[in-house]
C-alpha cells in the first residue's frame, strides 16, 4: 500500500515557476518519497500555470484505509 503526496508548485504571471521543481523534488527524495506523476494546469489562455507534483511512497502501516480515511 502506498501513501500519496500532491504539491503545487505556482507560477509567476509570465509563466515561470516560482520555485526549482528540480530542487523541490530531491527535497521530497531526501525523505523517501518518489515523483509519480506531474499534473500541470492551463490558464483560460492555454498557457500552463501551475503544477502539480504527485509523490508515492510505501506506507508504514499495512492497516487498511477505507476511501474516506477511516482505518478498517
Amino acid at each position: 500500500m502506498y501513501t500519496y503526496k500532491v504539491v503545487k508548485i505556482k507560477s509567476s504571471w509570465k509563466g515561470t515557476p516560482k520555485e526549482n521543481e528540480e530542487q523541490v523534488m530531491n527535497e521530497y527524495a531526501i525523505q523517501g518519497w518518489q515523483l509519480h506523476s506531474i499534473i500541470p494546469f492551463s490558464s483560460t489562455t492555454g498557457g500552463t500555470t501551475d503544477l502539480k507534483l504527485v509523490f508515492e511512497k510505501e506506507a508504514k502501516s499495512n492497516k487498511f484505509l477505507d476511501i474516506k480515511g477511516l482505518i478498517c
